[in-house]
């Protein structure tokens, strides 16, 4: 019996922002191109290495998306549970319906050249996660529940992201 996958693991290249020794801080940002919208990319096993990277044993990490059209979520990666997800949103924020966001003979605010119409995916992201999640840290483990995993959902389209992890501490 072949397993199913809800998620992607990320691949793409990594940039350090800020790391010291006392207190033990370490950011860094993964660079990595999403495929589609409704996708999901699994971030446990990045943060752990963050983690381990920083040195930290008791303090935490944030995982952080920069992007408004993008969330992170802390769930179970568990394929049925993710297309029940992708079912649900796209029953109650449809992606071909009317969003002021997108009608530029009323819009007139944060307009570029190359605009997307991509109102959906915006309003999904207010409705359905955060730009930011905090986990605690605990000798040196992050400590996510049983099924946990810490998601990153692309909710737009396909595009260059990326995802910051900041883990600080002791």
């Amino acid at each position: 019996m072949t397993t199913r996958r809800a998620t992607r693991q990320p691949e793409g290249t990594l940039t350090i922002l800020a790391e010291s020794e006392n207190p033990c801080i370490r950011t860094e940002v993964m660079h990595f191109s999403t495929n589609h919208g409704r996708e999901f990319w699994d971030l446990s096993d990045f943060v752990r290495d963050v983690v381990e990277r920083s040195a930290v044993r008791h303090g935490q990490v944030t995982i952080h998306t920069p992007h408004t059209t993008t969330s992170i979520i802390l769930n179970e990666s568990e394929t049925g549970f993710l297309n029940d997800y992708r079912r649900t949103i796209e029953g109650l924020v449809p992606a071909d319906g009317y969003y002021e966001h997108d009608d530029h003979d009323l819009r007139t605010e944060n307009l570029q050249e190359d605009e997307f119409i991509n109102g959906h995916a915006h309003v999904r992201q207010m409705l359905i996660g955060s730009a930011s999640v905090t986990i605690p840290v605990v000798d040196g483990q992050v400590l996510l529940g049983t099924w946990q995993k810490v998601l990153y959902a692309e909710l737009d389209q396909a595009r260059d992201r990326k995802v910051i992890v900041h883990a600080q501490g002791v």
